[in-house]
């Protein structure tokens, strides 16, 4: 039986303009730059100008909505008329989360998993296409138009390190076809054609090492090619054949004797083999990780921290005036799509601006209060960092931790020392033998220093680290030093060693 009841509840609801403000805030500048330039694009009401002000627009919130109530049409304040449209049309529903979902994220750090942040965004002036760079060079080569076709079949199925890793059997099939519609429909092509063509490209295209089938291959075709002494580099390629596992993990009595030469000589191949480049691919493509544009600078004017927002190539925004004075003429008899349309558009901007306002805001209050609690760091130059936590920054500004966690991820600041993460000023408390509490970030910098003044021809190992850091003060374990010198990217003693 079917029955009907009434029940009263209460539930919460995350309003859209509350998603974009979190969402903004979470941003990078060089994506931020990226995102307005989209919305430029995607909204009509959105102009570069002036920053907004309600008096400019003539067109309020209330306003607005009151003519269109006039029309019958249910549009909430807060809701931009998203219930309303739901129910008309959910196809035309603008979702913010899909918005956003759609676009890149990175948060900069290695190992955690890509959430909230978008992944920054290089001008095309900064780019190159490896790809693009090796076809370019087959169609200059002079080759049989055969082979440039081949040799690019070859080129579009390298990885983004250079590795051709394809087997014959699919790139032959892949071969024939797309040959379907060309002039070599009636032809076919074989393995020997194949391997002619990746000789080639191994061989006579730039980056040296290119297109090479394993780490050894590439080692070896870019000693090939290199104009070094001849017996350096037979000897070179003999270690990579037959001993490279002594190569990596730096086993230089051993190479010594396999190939009856004194550890000076051995030291020159070494140094030597270290400089090739073990992905040739990484020398064109430009990734976009490799730029750090800080989102904060902060100038020591005797004493006197001024902190500014980098606001990059970010065009200030308004409302679109036209829109303003069509939807304001009262000769203009627009129907109830059209104000809909203006109305919500409107909305859109309105929240958008507000976002990027308060993400300025935000910014700037959390480093302020950073500077504040760590003034004894930046005033001697980025050293003594003291233990905090970002729950204490949001106490001090009166917001919650989840909004500093997500406006301090992925963002950076230029000092007068140099750019820091902001994340990096979040550091645990650590003892030392007087009792006081050390950032960990300074127990790092004592563990490099240390690794650096080592003597290279026997490195200390984590047990003499550990101990060299007890002597100092800092009661750290072994596998703390091993995590701090992995967090470093420092290897271990074994890979460290070198022949003076």
């Amino acid at each position: 039986m079917y029955s009907q009841s009434l029940s009263q509840k209460q539930t919460q609801k995350t309003l859209p303009k509350i998603i974009m403000q979190q969402n903004i805030l979470a941003i990078p500048l060089l994506s931020l730059d990226n995102i307005i330039k989209r919305e430029l694009e995607l909204n009509p009401m959105l102009e570069e100008g002036s920053e907004y002000e309600q008096e400019e627009t003539g067109l309020s919130d209330d306003a607005a909505n009151s003519d269109i109530n006039e029309e019958k049409t249910k549009i909430d304040e807060d809701d931009v008329n998203y219930e309303s449209e739901k129910d008309k049309n959910n196809e035309d529903e603008y979702n913010w989360d899909e918005y956003f979902d759609n676009e890149e994220f990175d948060k900069n750090s290695i190992g955690e998993k890509r959430d909230d942040s978008y992944e920054p965004v290089i001008s095309s002036e900064y780019t190159s296409s490896l790809k693009d760079s090796l076809t370019l060079q087959m169609h200059l080569s002079g080759l049989s138009d055969k082979m440039i076709f081949i040799g690019e079949e070859i080129i579009w199925s390298l990885n983004d390190e250079g590795f051709f890793v394809d087997n014959d059997e699919d790139i032959l099939s892949d071969l024939n076809k797309k040959k379907a519609g060309t002039i070599f429909a009636n032809e076919e092509f074989t393995k020997e054609e194949l391997e002619e063509a990746l000789k080639f490209v191994q061989q006579k295209l730039d980056p040296p090492g290119i297109a090479a089938r394993s780490l050894k291959d590439c080692l070896i075709l870019q000693i090939e090619r290199s104009e070094s002494d001849s017996e350096l580099k037979k000897n070179s390629i003999d270690i990579i054949e037959n001993h490279f596992e002594d190569l990596r993990l730096k086993r230089y009595e051993n190479i010594s004797k396999a190939l009856n030469i004194d550890l000076q000589h051995v030291k020159e191949i070494f140094e030597f083999i270290q400089k090739l480049n073990p992905r040739p691919g990484n020398d064109i493509q430009i990734s976009a990780k490799d730029y750090i544009i800080p989102d904060l600078i902060i100038k020591n004017n005797e004493g006197d921290f001024e902190i500014s927002l980098n606001d990059g190539n970010s065009p200030s925004l308004r409302i679109n005036s036209a829109y303003k004075k069509l939807y304001k003429d009262k000769s203009n008899k627009l129907d109830k799509d059209t104000k809909e349309f203006i109305v919500n558009n409107f909305n859109k901007a309105k929240w958008f601006i507000d976002a990027i306002n308060s993400r300025k805001e935000t910014l700037l209050k959390i480093m302020g209060a950073i500077v504040e609690r760590q003034r004894f760091y930046f005033e001697n130059n980025d050293t003594g960092l003291k233990p905090m936590f970002e729950k204490e920054i949001a106490e001090d500004i009166h917001m919650d931790p989840s909004t500093v966690s997500r406006a301090v991820r992925g963002k950076y600041v230029q000092t007068p020392s140099g750019i820091h993460e902001l994340r990096s000023f979040f550091t645990t408390a650590l003892s030392n033998s007087e009792g006081d509490d050390v950032s960990n970030s300074e127990v790092k910098i004592t563990l490099k220093e240390l690794i650096d003044s080592e003597d290279k021809s026997k490195p200390l190992s984590d047990e003499d680290l550990s101990h060299e850091l007890n002597n100092k003060g800092l009661k750290i374990a072994r596998r703390t030093v091993a995590k701090y010198r992995e967090s470093l990217n420092i290897p271990p003693s074994k890979l460290r060693r070198e022949i003076l």
